[in-house]
């Protein structure tokens, strides 16, 4: 890619998006927000997800199994 041909997109992506009105480009930033994955599941993947699922689920059950836990040692 050339030079020229790079100042020519450019040109073209900046009028672009001036010709845009500023709320059509926010709903557009908007909508690839949206469609973005979380950043847990990005990097580590299913299991932070699945974790967190699981706990909401069975919150309570999990801290009584928890505090059980911590008290039948002693």
């Amino acid at each position: 890619m050339s030079t020229n041909d790079y100042v020519k997109y450019m040109a073209k992506t900046l009028i672009q998006r001036m010709e845009t009105p500023r709320s059509e480009r926010k709903k557009q930033r908007d909508e690839r927000k949206q469609m973005k994955t979380p950043f847990l599941v990005n990097w580590l993947g299913m299991v932070p997800f699945s974790l967190t699922m699981w706990l909401k689920k069975d919150r309570r059950k999990t801290w009584r199994m928890i505090k059980q836990a911590r008290y039948s040692d002693r």
